[in-house]
């Protein structure tokens, strides 16, 4: 059953992050215990600021690699593959030693001339008033055509966030937890997922940007720098909206939702949590 194989895969990768966290709880305790900034609050508000920090930043890695899992069962292994190369180029990458997923391309991404290209399309079509973005899954495709001028002979790799085939299209996506990028480095963060679709360099490829959860709340609409740089909606998933792009049709948004949690019940986070905080804290 899909919703018992979901819960499995959520555990796991939950379980593991709870491990990190409590590997590296002490002494991440000690490094915000150092900030003189912080001597007014008491040792256990502390303690719970490094929890949820740490908890936090881990947390969006566990949920990449639940999304992974997830896709797998939708669209099936050879279409969530670990190295993404529809153009079967021969390369060098050990899909043993890669974490995520990478794109094999023959294109230099890499090469400065052909980002500065990238940076300056997506400048050239920031949205302006009522004018939505200019980069739209259509316009994007101008990239290709630029890209193809830069193979050199040498063969290069690099990390995408989530990258699928749903048998028409190739889906790429930089994946964020809530999305809530400042006005500074949302335009980095656009030409990073451009960059990599010029590097894949296929005609039927879409690209969005997507986040693990709608931080101005479920139903609400996103705001976010990025929409700024790229079409909104159309190359936006966000929330609810991405996990059921990934989630195999019987399964719902509400349904992971639940499962979320029952997984994380398994766990007995609370308990681990309070125990973490309380060893740490008869220990300094």
């Amino acid at each position: 059953m899909m919703k018992e194989i979901i819960k499995t895969i959520i555990f796991e990768e939950f379980s593991k992050l709870v491990e990190n966290i409590e590997g590296d709880f002490v002494k991440n305790y000690q490094k915000k215990n150092s900030n003189f900034l912080l001597s007014q609050l008491d040792n256990q508000m502390i303690a719970n600021m490094v929890f949820v920090s740490s908890f936090e930043s881990k947390s969006g890695f566990a949920l990449e690699a639940c999304a992974k899992k997830i896709a797998i069962l939708r669209y099936g292994k050879e279409n969530v593959p670990t190295i993404v190369n529809p153009y079967n180029l021969k390369h060098s990458v050990n899909p043993n030693t890669v974490n995520g997923q990478v794109i094999i391309s023959d294109i230099n991404v890499n090469n400065g001339e052909l980002r500065g290209k990238i940076a300056e399309f997506r400048a050239s079509n920031v949205a302006a008033g009522r004018r939505s973005s200019g980069v739209t899954h259509e316009s994007i495709k101008s990239l290709l055509k630029i890209a193809k001028n830069y193979k050199d002979g040498t063969i290069y790799d690099k990390p995408v966030d989530l990258a699928f085939f749903d048998g028409t299209d190739w889906n790429l996506m930089e994946l964020k937890a809530g999305g809530n990028l400042d006005s500074s480095n949302a335009p980095s963060n656009v030409e990073k997922i451009l960059t990599i679709y010029a590097g894949l360099n296929v005609e039927n490829a879409k690209l969005y940007f997507a986040t693990l959860y709608n931080k101005d709340g479920e139903g609400n609409t996103w705001k976010g720098a990025v929409k700024k740089h790229l079409s909104y909606p159309d190359m936006f998933l966000i929330g609810k909206n991405f996990w059921n792009k990934i989630l195999p049709a019987e399964v719902t948004f509400e349904t992971f939702t639940e499962v979320y949690k029952e997984a994380l019940t398994d766990i007995d986070l609370n308990k681990r949590i309070n125990d973490m905080i309380e060893d740490c804290l008869r220990n300094i």
